[in-house]
C-alpha cells in the first residue's frame, strides 16, 4: 500500500484502523501520502454516525480549500502524534 501510494500507482487510499493502535513512531502509514483513517462506527447510533458524517465532510472540506483542519479532528500530522491524538495517546518506546 505503502508503495503503491508511494509511486503514484494508487491515487489515494482510506481505512477503518492501524494495527497495532496507536501504531509505533516508524509505522509506515503514519508518514504514507493521500491516506485518510477512519474511527470505527459500527454499532453507534444514528445520531453519531450523523456527526461523524458532518465531521467528515468538514475535514474533506478543509483539504480541498487547503485550510487547516481543527485539531479536534487529528490524531497523526506529519508522521507525529498531534491533535487530539496528541492528547489521547502515548508513543511506544
Amino acid at each position: 500500500m505503502v508503495r503503491a501510494l508511494q509511486s503514484g500507482r494508487l491515487a489515494g487510499y482510506a481505512g477503518d484502523v492501524w494495527f497495532p493502535q496507536p501504531a509505533p513512531a516508524d509505522h509506515p502509514w503514519r508518514t504514507m501520502p493521500h491516506h485518510g483513517m477512519t474511527p470505527h462506527i459500527s454499532g453507534s447510533s444514528l445520531s453519531a454516525q450523523a456527526r461523524y458524517a458532518a465531521g467528515i465532510r468538514e475535514i474533506l472540506e478543509s483539504f480541498f480549500s487547503g485550510t487547516p483542519n481543527r485539531d479536534e479532528y487529528l490524531i497523526v500530522d506529519g508522521g507525529k502524534l498531534a491533535g487530539t491524538g496528541a492528547h489521547s495517546y502515548a508513543i511506544r518506546g
